[in-house]
């Protein structure tokens, strides 16, 4: 164990990874996540007395977000290797498969185990690669996880007998204590240890209450439950397609760390750093609400009441993308700037330096 602790932290230093703050602090924030969730789980399931089999949903996500918690772990350490990275995000994805906790979206399991993997290992990076700037990550994750809760509790049933619910309560106190600890300035981070912990988390939930979603027996239509976890990721989701599509077309690797994120682009703008955590939560809050109160009262979806959803999806992503390409030009800008200040400046100042020079010699 002291040869993970004397390595946390370090990772930052590496020139391919580029976070928003210069300086390095300890990434230990993921521990906290991580035992808060597990010793949940273990409280409930000893206090319970209920039999194993009927909380094996629980204990299968239990052991999938163990995989995601020492993935991240391995790699704030010893820095993975993106390959083996991806293939400990496939495992998680192939583990829910192989316990029948996969999609079911189309009833046609070529295309819903990959679409499994897809979204399991999407959720994982882009959860990761939202974790770029203090408190974004932690203020939006917290937003998904307490849709999530609500979800549980406004559809009734036996909630109170839910490990997910006695678990994500516990798991939400502890992100809020993190964001005490990680909002500007950031005395901690999560590191990879608690992006993939809570990406391989969030993954689970959103199959379970979001793209399985039934309600009384009642399975909604394919094009609703496609709708329903988009509407919940849509932050993390925008950031991610931005991202990627910005580095592809300068030609750089999606996966390659900068200073390019939708966060980033914002305080461009002019947004206070401060405020893009509280931002971007409210805007996860308002579209998971939305989908939930949609879920729960909207009991039959016409096709204009789908249309309406996915015009909201569709204008939510033209909005930020023309944002993120405004910010973009204002960053590139003001960088240029500053190193032709930066440049005029080192001639200025070797201008100053050289009759010192000359009478030096003479």
């Amino acid at each position: 164990m002291y040869k993970y602790s004397r390595n946390i932290g370090t990772q930052y230093k590496n020139e391919n990874i580029v976070r928003w703050a210069s300086t390095t602090k300890p990434t230990v924030g993921g521990f906290s996540f991580y035992i808060t969730f597990l010793v949940a789980g273990l409280v409930f399931l000893l206090t319970q007395h209920r039999s194993l089999a009927l909380d094996r949903e629980f204990l299968v996500t239990l052991g999938v977000v163990t995989l995601g918690f020492f993935i991240g772990l391995h790699d704030d350490a010893y820095e993975t290797k993106p390959l083996i990275k991806f293939l400990g995000q496939l495992a998680c994805g192939m583990i829910l498969i192989g316990f029948g906790m996969g999609i079911n979206l189309f009833g046609f399991w070529p295309v819903d185990h990959f679409l499994t993997l897809f979204w399991v290992v999407g959720i994982m990076n882009s959860i990761n690669l939202l974790d770029n700037m203090d408190g974004v990550t932690g203020s939006v994750s917290l937003t998904i996880v307490a849709v999530t809760i609500m979800r549980i509790t406004v559809f009734g049933g036996s909630a109170e007998f839910n490990p997910f619910l006695f678990t994500l309560i516990a798991a939400a106190g502890s992100f809020i204590g993190f964001l005490i600890m990680n909002l500007k300035p950031a005395k901690i981070y999560m590191g990879d240890t608690g992006s993939q912990f809570l990406g391989a988390l969030l993954a689970v939930i959103g199959i379970k209450f979001f793209w399985n979603f039934e309600m009384d027996g009642h399975s909604y239509p394919w094009s609703v439950r496609a709708i329903a976890p988009i509407m919940l990721f849509l932050v993390p989701m925008m950031d991610t397609t931005f991202v990627t599509i910005a580095r592809l077309m300068r030609r750089q690797s999606p996966f390659v760390g900068g200073k390019d994120h939708l966060t980033h682009h914002m305080t461009y703008l002019g947004v206070p750093e401060k405020w893009v955590p509280f931002l971007l939560g409210l805007i996860s809050l308002a579209s998971g609400c939305l989908t939930v109160f949609g879920l729960r009262y909207l009991l039959t979806w016409s096709v204009w009441q789908t249309a309406v959803f996915v015009a909201y999806i569709v204008v939510s992503f033209a909005i930020f993308f023309w944002l993120y390409k405004k910010g973009e030009r204002i960053g590139l800008a003001k960088r240029r700037f500053s190193r032709t200040f930066e440049r005029a400046f080192k001639e200025r100042k070797q201008e100053d330096l050289a009759p010192e020079e000359v009478q030096h010699h003479s």
